[in-house]
């Protein structure tokens, strides 16, 4: 029981959490008085002893959840008639894998996890092998092999709708076990240098980052976006030929007599261009909302007309929000008051169009962020032609994985066929590549 303890600690201290020996020494002192039976008992005293300032009880509570945390099995009835196809395999992570039950799913990934001894992992560079040693816990080998089989056994070059589906959820489960190894880096590993954490949040899912993590993100969105600002705010650029600039020609020769040794060119102003940012901000993409909005107005030196549109079916404005207060309340009553209902891309576009249809010029970036998934409703895929009609470039940025797209009520194909670029954009990493690419075209 004391090394659950003590990678407890190393849990805390990876969180920036202050935990001394002695300290350390007094929660020992304090499991053998409560135990580990009741966890919420222990969470409590454990907090007493191991957290001093309001910040560190807030890491701490995060960090306890997180270690100590139990995935419960989500009871889910499957009709074995609409499931037909699960008869025709043999693997028990086939099988699992097409009854779509989320919470079997992860309990098998921590069981899997657990027997790969996770808690064991302590550098950077062990990522990807403990994402291996899970894998083989939970039976890909039997399943590729299964995948192995259905293709020697079709008799056309085009896959079966099954051997289709289990290669999707295989390549789902590999980003979730990789993700989950990630977290368990995060509690268990290695992590306190400043720059390793910073590498480890560019690559992580946004979707997967804890909250007991935001303040830290945060802080290195905002310094990439400054980087960003600093690399694309020139916005002159002296040339060597062209217009002549008299007057600064005359003053910089007034030392050689009248003689115009040296030449001075006027200099060539660039507009700023104007950029509308429209964001689903729906249960299923809120978190990518959240650091899209952090990035983009942390950029307002360089993009000084930027509109931002947030939606889960009706579009809201939230530009002036931005303006008048905090940037993380901001993003917070953006989520709020717009997120959370039924999606509905047909009338966020409808919305979009009737506000600034009459504004999109060739100086205007469209940027949309979402999913593409409409719940099967009307798609209006003509406004997205007249938006793509009237602005320089429309820049889609879908955080789902491409295997992902148009599967289920995803239109993503359908949207695209409008759009200047699409990116998959999951990460931070991810993330500021396409900003960057967004600011190079955009200016």
């Amino acid at each position: 029981m004391e090394k659950v303890l003590t990678d407890f600690v190393k849990a805390l201290r990876n969180s920036n959490v202050r935990v001394s020996p002695a300290e350390t020494i007094d929660a020992v002192s304090v499991i053998d008085s409560v135990g580990y039976e009741d966890k919420e008992l222990l969470k409590r005293t454990l907090s007493i002893v191991l957290s001093k300032t309001p910040d560190e009880k807030v890491k701490f509570n995060a960090c306890f959840d997180d270690f100590f945390s139990d995935e419960i099995k989500q009871q889910v009835s499957v009709d074995m008639d609409q499931l037909s196809d699960i008869k025709d395999v043999d693997s028990d992570l086939a099988k699992k894998l097409l009854e779509g039950s989320q919470g079997e799913l992860m309990l098998s990934i921590a069981d899997a996890a657990e027997e790969a001894e996770i808690r064991e992992i302590r550098y950077f560079t062990q990522r990807s092998v403990f994402t291996r040693r899970i894998l083989e816990k939970m039976g890909v080998g039997k399943l590729e092999d299964e995948l192995m089989q259905l293709g020697s056994s079709r008799e056309d070059e085009l896959p079966s709708d099954l051997e289709q589906e289990l290669r999707n959820q295989l390549t789902n489960l590999r980003e979730r076990v990789s993700d989950y190894v990630q977290q368990q880096f995060l509690l268990h590993g290695d992590v306190s240098g400043e720059q390793l954490r910073e590498q480890i949040f560019k690559s992580m899912n946004m979707a997967q980052i804890d909250r007991s993590y935001l303040n830290e993100v945060h802080s290195l969105v905002r310094k990439m976006a400054k980087k960003l600002a600093n690399l694309h705010s020139r916005r002159k650029k002296n040339f060597k030929k062209g217009k002549l600039d008299i007057r600064k020609t005359i003053r910089d020769n007034w030392v050689n007599q009248g003689i115009l040794f040296n030449l001075s060119w006027a200099y060539k102003k660039v507009d700023r261009p104007k950029i509308y940012v429209i964001c689903d901000v729906s249960g299923s993409v809120g978190a990518y909302a959240r650091f899209m909005l952090m990035f983009l107005f942390s950029l307002t030196e360089v993009v000084s007309k930027l509109r931002a549109f947030v939606f889960s079916s009706n579009l809201g404005e939230v530009t002036n929000d931005f303006k008048d207060a905090q940037l993380d309340e901001a993003i917070e009553k953006a989520l709020q008051k717009h997120g959370g209902g039924s999606t509905d891309y047909g009338q966020a576009l409808t919305d979009f169009v009737s506000l600034c249809l009459d504004e999109i010029d060739k100086k205007t970036t469209v940027v949309i962020l979402g999913d593409a998934r409409n719940n099967f409703g009307p798609e209006k895929a003509h406004l997205m032609k007249s938006i793509n009609e009237r602005a320089k470039q429309v820049f889609w940025l879908n955080p789902e994985g491409k295997y992902r797209w148009d599967t289920g009520d995803s239109v993503m194909t359908t949207y695209s066929a409008y759009c200047t670029k699409v990116f998959q954009c999951g990460n931070i990493d991810q993330l500021e590549r396409v900003i960057s690419t967004l600011l190079k075209t955009a200016i």
